[in-house]
């Protein structure tokens, strides 16, 4: 039978035989059969999950936008009928002792890979290629760029959906803190990144591995957190996804907006640093274990609340402006820090634990107790809630206390 050969370099791993080697797009898209759903009584193919739509159009809008793009290897299979590995000697070349032979995969003409692991980002090339023309410059881009693969001569079908179930459960995807302090081409992250050396509450105080610093952790914040919170000064919170939420706030650091979105990230943590409490932390007189220990202010939710409470503050104020004297405007104009200022009226003080042991549905907590008790702390238990209404319900509690001030008196008159 006819045979295609595709240069490799070949290597055994599990005592099966395995090729790396890589493929343009377009090549690639036309030899791959459509992966079948996975169903573990057939034995005539291994099966894949349900395609996310999302996440592939995720990854065809990256592809579209991205210049220098990567996408990690796909897993193909071939069977022992179907293709056949050679090695090849080169001069001069030793591979004895070597994992690795350079060869040739010999594959019938009309055989077709299964797709192991990779449908998405196959699925992304496919979509892409099937909506453009052959010389849009984006598919000139993917016809010049080779897609990794590994290939896998393997006859068993639940060995191969053996295998992907291996590929995740031995990858460990990264931390959103980590994973979105990496990524340098949404302009929120490089802001907050370039504001860390300048902001005193920042200096050494963000953590970037874990999302949740621990109990007795200096750091005072998690990079995501960080991020949310100054999504939420920036924006609101109208999105209700992520992706959606993302795109406005970096919007904001576009044309002429980007210097008022900065301007107002400076203000909002410069502010919070000035807090009674932060400020403790930044002049030494605190450690950041203490902070969270005696208060609420370092737990997500609260921090949420907050920002959420100074953009509805912030938002009203925008709204008086079009009409507002000079003098008005020029309180307007320091809105951010007058806002958090005010929240030194609150107290963040933790519930005692004692108090908290006593509670029942019969004898809850009240607002006596925290401004928290039926927002972000469950009356019954004293339990920190989790979600979106509860920091909602506590940002809006927050923004009274904000209009009780006097310093803003002026927003009310």
């Amino acid at each position: 039978m006819p045979k295609i050969h595709i240069p490799v370099i070949g290597y055994t791993q599990g005592g099966r035989q395995m090729m790396t080697t890589a493929m343009s797009a377009p090549d690639l898209v036309t030899m791959v059969t459509k992966p079948a759903a996975w169903n573990p009584v057939k034995t005539d193919a291994h099966g894949n999950r349900p395609r996310d739509t999302n996440h592939l159009k995720g990854i065809v809008k990256y592809l579209e936008d991205e210049e220098h793009f990567v996408l990690g290897a796909a897993v193909l299979y071939l069977t022992s009928k179907e293709a056949t590995f050679t090695p090849h000697a080169i001069p001069g070349v030793t591979t004895e002792y070597d994992a690795a032979q350079v060869g040739l995969l010999s594959v019938d003409i009309g055989a077709k890979f299964d797709i192991g692991d990779g449908q998405h980002r196959i699925g992304a090339y496919e979509d892409v290629v099937q909506n453009r023309d052959d010389d849009d410059p984006i598919i000139e881009r993917l016809k010049e760029s080779g897609q990794p693969l590994i290939i896998v001569i393997e006859d068993d079908h639940k060995r191969r959906a053996q295998d992907f179930a291996d590929l995740q459960r031995n990858v460990k995807a990264p931390t959103q803190s980590l994973g979105q302090s990496m990524d340098r081409r949404q302009a929120i992250n490089r802001e907050l990144s370039d504001l860390f050396d300048t902001i005193p509450v920042f200096q050494d105080r963000v953590e970037y591995l874990k999302d949740n610093p621990g109990k007795l952790s200096a750091k005072l914040f998690s990079f995501k957190t960080v991020r949310y919170v100054s999504g939420l000064l920036l924006v609101g919170n109208k999105y209700r996804t992520p992706t959606t939420m993302d795109k406005a706030v970096n919007d904001r650091f576009e044309g002429e907006d980007a210097t008022e979105a900065r301007d107002e990230l400076i203000a909002y943590w410069t502010a919070l640093g000035e807090m009674a409490r932060f400020a403790d932390v930044i002049e030494g007189e605190v450690k950041g274990a203490e902070l969270r220990e005696a208060t609420y202010l370092l737990s997500a939710g609260v921090l949420y609340a907050i920002a959420y409470a100074v953009y509805s503050i912030k938002s009203a104020a925008a709204v008086l402006a079009d009409s507002a004297t000079p003098d008005f405007k020029e309180k307007i104009a320091n809105i951010i820090p007058l806002a958090v200022r005010a929240l030194d009226d609150v107290d963040f003080a933790r519930i005692p634990d004692e108090k908290i042991k006593k509670a029942t549905a019969d004898d809850p907590l009240t607002e006596d107790d925290s401004i928290f008790v039926g927002n972000l702390i469950e009356p019954a238990t004293g339990k920190l809630a989790a979600g979106r209404t509860a920091w909602e319900g506590a940002g809006m509690k927050l923004a009274r206390v904000i209009l009780d001030n006097d310093e803003l008196s002026f927003l009310t008159k």
